[in-house]
């Protein structure tokens, strides 16, 4: 079998590289960081304008007609980057609403340097839907300040998907900020209108989406620490020699490729299987990739840091970013802990599945 990117998907990842890097250089992102919010707009537009913020979205949405794994590939190049915009939650709502009877929604949220955002934070949300009208909190709400549209799943009566509108008088937003710097919020909603856009299944779907969204730029933001860290191995020189020639250093540079090209097999397989409909086996494939993506995030980032001497904590040195990104992207998918449980219960519910 040829487990390798077709043309089109190859054509949509140089696409998104050649935009991200001329972009999102790292003075271009301390200067984004120096402001009051971490967003860049004009990138946000060029990248609407190239289509790469609706890659999965039908043609008839204006999208591409492509799939989520598609959507993915730009996404890993968002990690690579550290670039600040709203593509991760934008792909997931906009998903939701396209793949729900209200997909005529969309018409009205989409224009050029808007976007929509989306939480499956369940931990501390604490929405209810009564009489069409939505009441609670909800928390890390990624890019709410601006945005068009909030999808973001209610707990009671029962699990369902809402689309609302977050500049909305009945709701009451608290800044908040990510350890990366993302701009999120808290959001306290009074009686807020509603529009439900899935059931159980749309949550499931959602949530599920967002952990391999993430995995897939934890797996960005692994292979340019690596490649920052050969560029530095190789030129760094002690005792007259490069340090890149050290056993030590070329073992645990070693290590890093192992972990991820790991990382890479779970987190295609994972966008992959999202990309047809859902059943155990998927179930667990993401959970998969969800754990190897906060493993070998953890792992990697520590050891091109290493490498990197002081260099790797200069907050000047692109390393550093790196770093609290790929901590960022294993706190948003909650950890290696909770993934484990969560693997823990699915494996014991399937089991085989789990063998396959």
């Amino acid at each position: 079998m040829d487990f390798a990117l077709n043309e089109i998907q190859t054509d949509i990842q140089a696409l998104a590289d050649s935009i991200f890097k001329d972009l999102s250089a790292p003075d271009a992102l301390a200067k984004v960081e120096s402001q009051s919010q971490r967003l860049d707009l004009a990138l946000w537009v060029a990248l609407q304008e190239a289509g790469l913020d609706g890659v999965a979205l039908s043609e008839g949405l204006g999208g591409a007609g492509l799939s989520f794994l598609e959507a993915c590939l730009v996404i890993e190049k968002l990690g690579r980057y550290s670039a600040p915009v709203p593509l991760i939650a934008h792909t997931l709502a906009t998903l939701a609403v396209a793949e729900s009877e209200q997909a005529a929604e969309l018409e009205g949220l989409q224009a050029s340097g808007a976007w929509l955002t989306a939480s499956t934070c369940h931990a501390q949300n604490a929405l209810r839907l009564e009489n069409g009208l939505v009441s609670g909190t909800v928390s890390n709400v990624p890019y709410a300040q601006g945005a068009r549209g909030l999808v973001v799943p209610v707990v009671a009566p029962s699990p369902s998907l809402v689309l609302i509108d977050p500049s909305h008088a009945g709701i009451e937003w608290q800044s908040q900020t990510s350890t990366a710097l993302e701009p999120q919020a808290y959001g306290t909603l009074t009686h807020v209108p509603a529009i439900v856009v899935g059931g159980e299944e749309a949550v499931k779907r959602m949530r599920l989406r967002e952990l391999a969204a993430n995995a897939m730029a934890q797996l960005g933001v692994v292979d340019a620490a690596m490649a920052l860290a050969r560029e530095h191995v190789c030129e760094r020189e002690q005792f007259g020699v490069k340090i890149g020639s050290f056993q030590a250093v070329s073992h645990r540079l070693a290590d890093c490729w192992i972990d991820a090209m790991n990382l890479r097999t779970m987190a295609l397989n994972a966008a992959s299987r999202l990309s047809h409909e859902l059943d155990a086996q998927t179930e667990l494939d993401v959970y998969a990739a969800q754990s190897w993506a906060c493993e070998a995030g953890h792992r990697v980032l520590a050891s091109c840091q290493h490498v990197c001497g002081g260099l790797g904590h200069d907050r000047d040195y692109p390393m550093w970013r790196y770093a609290v990104w790929s901590r960022h992207y294993e706190m948003m998918m909650g950890g290696n802990e909770l993934v484990l449980e969560q693997l823990g219960k699915a494996i014991a519910l399937s089991p085989e599945s789990a063998m396959l």
